[in-house]
């Protein structure tokens, strides 16, 4: 994402998805815990320059609820 290198990790039995800014990977920096309500089974990033709001999203979807949601992650 611009210039950081992002790493998500979803958690499939914390029901929640981890942002972090791993450019520097001796020293990864927490950025952002995103509660996604059910288990995080799949994930997509689209960059800003393909997202239809120009700012950059996550599409998480869960098997257990079958729900499909879009965050627009905060990182500054």
């Amino acid at each position: 994402m611009g210039d950081k290198q992002i790493l998500f990790v979803g958690l499939e039995r914390a029901d929640a998805l981890m942002i972090y800014d791993v450019s520097n990977p001796a020293a990864p920096k927490h950025l952002q815990t995103l509660k996604t309500g059910d288990a995080p089974e799949g994930v997509l990033y689209i960059p800003a320059s393909k997202s239809p709001t120009k700012r950059s999203l996550l599409v998480v979807s869960s098997e257990g609820d079958g729900s499909v949601k879009i965050y627009q992650p905060d990182l500054n």
